[in-house]
């Protein structure tokens, strides 16, 4: 057999088709096969191995897969990325873009928007006003503190640095105008820090250039909080003020953005609390509570705390990073990501606050919360305030469907010392006559009378035919003592007696 050998001449020829023949598969030979990848420049997760089907759906899929994790593609990516930004100052980021004056903003298509005053839904802002207005009649039938803060977008605050080739049509009402005026109409303590944080900003930056621009920054929001802290002064004179003297400020060096790998370089301001005293009761209630998400939640308590005070906030991301601001004031702080509206009044009767606070980002109420947050419907079983002369059962029982943190015999209690189930709940349904209409069910212990209804379990009562009632108590709340359980007929606002329990302790 002949073997043709290689000329001299045709080495540097060879090399090339081998190096480019290495270079078309080595990508293929190091694809990314992990499950649960992140793109930190595209801040995106993957797309994962679809399901076999014969179908476009199928094949589109394993496209994705491999568009996505191609070997060297999120190297690939920062070259680009870094080189656009270093020759053209050019940002190739799907989520952010330069603004004026070495200023980054966010990309979102409807934060644009919002900025061009072109999604401005007064309707959904008249839906959310309405959630708002009956969650302060509720909040105050129970002498509950409720208040609403609005945050606004860096655009709003500081629009000079907006990219000047978006326009925005100022005659047309912006999201805030809207619901300035829509609030102006409610009872509803509000407070939009919009006019306070424009005066402000000419003395310091409130919103970082470009680390974290979907938020404010720790100093603007201090004075956000302030705003909020002159009410609670108001409502309580046993909380403590929010005094910047608590504070030491420092700053923080930055190299890349917060939600995508981009190099910058930004020294961006940060409050701590030196001497904070409380402790992290994050998992005490996790676990076991209900809720849609428990993104954000955290619960903290403080023993050195002088008042008895506690605190429950709904909160997004812009309040997240801001317990701190309340932890050596309130007894104890729950903070629960808003997206658990509907579970509001399931969280007032698990915590037994003496405040609320409803918090949302402004970018929000034209973007994510329209297709998370549906308002309309909101119903609150309100308090009962009455006596408690029992008037005789109308034939009205229940039956319990389950028992957690403890066991139901009888008209007994059981509660194992040993048992760390943080929440004990009797989730029920009731039986009741033919023809008998509404019946709100209560529980009063010592010293509280509880809700058993909220506006998640009324719209699954809807959705299954059902009327059913959920009793959740914290079991640090709970001593040998009774519970009596009972229900109301709205009509003529009588209660009476479905059981009293007895609650004992064994092991």
């Amino acid at each position: 057999m002949n073997i043709k050998k290689i000329d001299k001449n045709q080495i540097p020829q060879v090399a090339f088709i081998a190096a480019f023949v290495i270079l078309l598969i080595l990508p293929a030979v190091c694809i990314n096969l992990k499950k649960n990848q992140t793109s930190e420049y595209e801040n995106k997760m993957l797309e994962e191995w679809p399901e076999f089907s014969l179908s476009e759906d199928f094949m589109k899929g394993v496209y994705n897969y491999i568009n996505d994790r191609i070997g060297f593609r999120e190297s690939s990516i920062a070259v680009y990325t870094e080189a656009n930004n270093a020759l053209f100052h050019s940002m190739v980021n799907p989520l952010f873009m330069w603004g004026e004056d070495g200023h980054i903003y966010y990309k979102d298509k409807d934060y644009i928007l919002a900025y061009q005053r072109l999604n401005t839904d007064s309707e959904y802002i008249d839906s959310m006003a309405d959630f708002l207005e009956k969650t302060n009649d509720y909040l105050a039938a129970k002498d509950i503190r409720f208040l609403y803060f609005v945050c606004p977008d860096k655009k709003t605050i500081y629009p000079e640095y907006f990219p000047k080739t978006v326009y925005a049509d100022m005659s047309k009402p912006s999201v805030l105008d809207c619901l300035d005026a829509r609030m102006a109409e409610t009872d509803v303590t509000y407070i939009d820090p919009r006019d306070v944080l424009t005066a402000a900003k000419g003395n310091e930056l409130l919103y970082n250039r470009m680390y974290d621009v979907t938020h404010w920054n720790d100093r603007g929001a201090f004075i956000g909080h302030s705003l909020i802290d002159r009410k609670i002064r108001e409502w309580f004179d046993d909380v403590p003020p929010l005094d910047i003297d608590d504070y030491d400020l420092t700053t923080v060096h930055v190299d890349s953005l917060d939600n995508a790998k981009f190099s910058i370089d930004e020294d961006v301001p940060l409050y701590e609390l030196p001497d904070d005293a409380s402790a992290d009761y994050t998992e005490l209630l996790k676990p076991y509570m209900e809720c849609s998400t428990d993104t954000f939640y955290t619960h903290h308590i403080n023993p050195s705390v002088p008042n008895n005070r506690r605190l429950l906030v709904f909160t997004d991301s812009y309040f997240q990073a801001y317990q701190k601001f309340y932890d050596n004031r309130f007894k104890e702080v729950y903070f629960v990501h808003r997206q658990n509206y509907e579970y509001v009044q399931y969280f007032v009767n698990l915590t037994f606050p003496d405040m609320v606070i409803f918090e949302t980002a402004e970018r929000s109420i034209s973007s994510e919360m329209p297709q998370t947050a549906d308002f309309g419907g909101t119903v609150y079983e309100m308090p009962y305030t009455g006596d408690y002369d029992f008037v005789p059962n109308p034939g009205i029982s229940y039956t319990i469907t389950s028992v957690k943190g403890g066991r139901v015999e009888g008209n007994k209690i059981y509660l194992d010392p040993n048992d760390m189930t943080a929440i004990f709940t009797i989730d029920a349904v009731l039986d009741k006559p033919v023809g008998t209409g509404e019946i709100n069910v209560y529980a009063k212990t010592d010293d509280e009378c509880i809700e058993t209804e909220y506006l998640k379990l009324y719209r699954q009562m809807e959705e299954e035919g059902t009327d059913r009632f959920s009793l959740f108590i914290q079991r640090r709340y709970m001593t040998q003592s009774q519970i009596q359980l009972f229900a109301v007929d709205p009509a003529d606002g009588r209660p009476f007696l479905l059981e009293t329990f007895e609650v004992l302790y064994d092991g």
